[in-house]
């Protein structure tokens, strides 16, 4: 069998639970598996990155920042008992002149310095992963650093960079079929046509593994983390989640577009189209199942698997007479702020077409409105449509799972619940595959309704 395995920053935090990846490597190998390992840059190094690329945006000075990760990384090496001339302090050097570089003329927020920033991110991946290959050497296992700047294709969207897949599939079977040494890939970093460093996103190792996956046609893809799998809820909102043992790759797309943390969304993506599964598994107790995601699962009698939110969203309303039977409204609407990279997390609009509300992040409300405000100028001038109105401090909650096609009566059960807890919904959404329902209420009553709606769907049979 032929498998990624994939470790998250969680997973490799210090020397002792790197000790305890390596195990769990050695016992996969030892299963007369072949492997391919992903890795994230240890716990807190990626925001610690991200920060210093921030302070260097802000004309701050850093010089105390680099130092503080050289330690933490020099530490591990040396708990770990291994050659401490691995030139991670050359590299600083190296790294801390170009920061005090860019600190005067670093050009705000532009694409340039989107560019720099993940060039700067980039140095979190390879120091882990360059670490890990050489304490796998010390267990005479042979293994060998893969950068996956050398193979992962995109575009030049620093920061959340879209994967050109052939390309990077054929670049990749290219690289691996003469090689008989362990990879241990990068993470979360890929490169433009002009070898440039790209990244794909926070928790985009996730997605490397699977990209990687699917390249290599693997039997599955084991994304390590530091929870039993995917939960049926928040462990923050209620006391007893439940782990689900079987997602379909829907439904897991579903919840973590719907903010569950544990996999980043994209990464269902080549997967899905390879049929490979993925299975989320628990780094500090391996014995257990976890999660599998798949293709299909057999329904046994449960309509719904599991509960998301996402809290701090504002919910934009656009209403007015003008709008009700003119067409296009939403296609202008939805291509202004698709056109500036507005991201809508949820839709809902009544029959009449008198008013459309959408969710967007906070962050993005003000360039959002400017927008509307632009594109609609002589409609909101002529009266045609009302002044745009916002609501902030929302939260966003699904309940999500496959059974839910085919179960009278579930949306009302979910409203009836939330009715009983006197909790006031602002807005209502459900996708034509019926197996999300999606809803907005403020943030001081997410957890409420989010507990109401576990004991009711889990922790007892509806009625």
């Amino acid at each position: 069998m032929k498998k990624i395995l994939k470790f998250g920053g969680s997973s490799i935090a210090n020397a002792e639970r790197i000790k305890n990846v390596v195990s769990i490597i050695e016992n996969t190998l030892n299963s007369s598996h072949e492997i391919f390992v992903v890795i994230s840059a240890f716990q807190g190094v990626t925001d610690a990155l991200i920060k210093i690329g921030t302070n260097v945006r802000d004309g701050k000075h850093t010089e105390t920042s680099l130092p503080e990760i050289l330690v933490k990384h020099e530490e591990i090496i040396m708990q770990l008992g291994l050659d401490t001339d691995m030139e991670l302090g050359t590299v600083f050097k190296q790294l801390s002149s170009e920061l005090e570089q860019h600190i005067p003329r670093c050009p705000g927020a532009s694409i340039d310095f989107k560019m720099w920033q993940d060039e700067l991110l980039s140095f979190g991946e390879l120091f882990s992963a360059r670490i890990l290959s050489a304490l796998l050497r010390s267990k005479r296992i042979d293994a060998e650093l893969l950068d996956a700047r050398k193979v992962v294709v995109t575009d030049s969207d620093y920061g959340s960079a879209y994967v050109h897949y052939q390309r990077s599939y054929d670049r990749i079977r290219s690289y691996i079929m003469n090689r008989s040494r362990l990879q241990i890939i990068t993470g979360f970093l890929g490169a433009n046509e002009y070898g440039k460093t790209t990244t794909l996103g926070r928790s985009g190792s996730d997605y490397s593994a699977s990209i990687f996956g699917a390249a290599l046609n693997v039997d599955e893809i084991e994304i390590w983390t530091d929870v039993d799998g995917i939960l049926t809820a928040n462990p923050k909102f209620v006391n007893e989640p439940r782990s689900i043992s079987e997602l379909t790759y829907e439904e897991a797309m579903e919840l973590a577009h719907a903010g569950a943390k544990v996999i980043f969304p994209p990464t269902m993506i080549p997967a899905l189209y390879k049929h490979i599964p993925i299975i989320v598994k628990n780094t500090f107790h391996p014995e257990l199942p976890g999660t599998r995601i798949a293709q299909d699962r057999i329904l046994e009698g449960e309509v719904t698997v599991g509960i998301s939110s996402v809290s701090n969203v504002s919910l934009i309303r656009m209403q007015g007479a003008g709008m009700v039977g003119v067409k296009g409204i939403n296609a202008r609407l939805f291509t202004c702020l698709a056109d500036k990279g507005i991201s809508v997390m949820l839709v809902s609009q009544a029959f009449s077409e008198h008013s459309t509300c959408f969710a967007v992040k906070p962050e993005e409300t003000n360039l959002a409105l400017m927008l509307i405000d632009d594109e609609f100028a002589k409609e909101i001038k002529a009266k045609y449509i009302d002044s745009i109105l916002v609501d902030n401090e929302l939260s966003l909650v699904a309940v999500v799972g496959e059974g839910m096609q085919n179960t009278p009566g579930i949306a009302g059960l979910v409203f009836e619940v939330l009715g009983r807890e006197r909790i006031n919904v602002e807005a209502i959404a459900q996708g034509s595959s019926k197996r999300n329902i999606s809803f907005i209420v403020h943030d001081s009553e997410a957890q409420r309704a989010i507990q109401a709606l576990h004991q009711v769907l889990f922790e007892r049979t509806p009625r």
